[in-house]
């Protein structure tokens, strides 16, 4: 109890310390590594659903996180719902990794030396993969609108994101910005 109370008073006294920035980033960690624990945990429920669908129909309509109006589909053709299926675990799969490579990059960046190859890299990175998420999206929605009008199911409660092609394009702006900085530091340092 005594360590207990010194241990929190340290820490309550090292958060004072720090500056609200790394307060806010500090909160965005581990936002960002939760966030991509719920993706991974949306994308293995998903695949465990794909999976019971073959084992036992009635397990995988109980798994979380899956759209009762693919099991329709799945009872008409089964290669549809596994197209279906494979285009949405590969959206969360995708988002998952997206949310670990951000909780890289804030792990990675330095408030004294925020312009650093590395940090440029990463946001890259992130854009493209927010890039291949939307890619993956319209194809998943031309893909369902297709196969709503094919079978005469209506499939209304699959839904796929629009907006990562724009966040795809702020982060690599940002990544640009990011990159002129870098090389703006190297100039600084051969001239000084």
């Amino acid at each position: 109890m005594f360590i207990n109370k010194y241990l929190l008073i340290f820490a309550f006294k090292q958060i004072k310390m720090k500056t609200k920035t790394e307060n806010i980033l500090m909160v965005l960690k581990v936002l960002a590594l939760l966030a991509g624990i719920g993706f991974s945990i949306q994308c293995g429920s998903q695949i465990l659903s794909l999976v019971a669908g073959f084992i036992n129909s009635d397990w995988s309509k109980h798994v979380y996180d899956v759209n009762q109006d693919l099991f329709s589909i799945r009872e008409h053709n089964t290669w549809y719902y596994v197209y279906a299926m494979s285009l949405i675990i590969a959206v969360s799969a995708l988002n998952a990794l997206i949310w670990y490579l951000v909780f890289h990059l804030l792990l990675k960046l330095r408030l004294t030396t925020p312009f650093s190859i590395e940090v440029e890299k990463k946001l890259e990175r992130i854009s493209y993969l927010l890039f291949a998420v939307w890619c993956i999206s319209i194809i998943g929605k031309g893909y369902i609108r297709w196969l709503s009008k094919s079978t005469g199911i209506h499939l209304s409660g699959i839904s796929i994101g629009d907006e990562y092609l724009f966040i795809a394009g702020i982060i690599y702006i940002i990544s640009q910005v990011f990159k002129r900085g870098i090389e703006i530091q190297e100039e600084n340092q051969l001239t000084v």
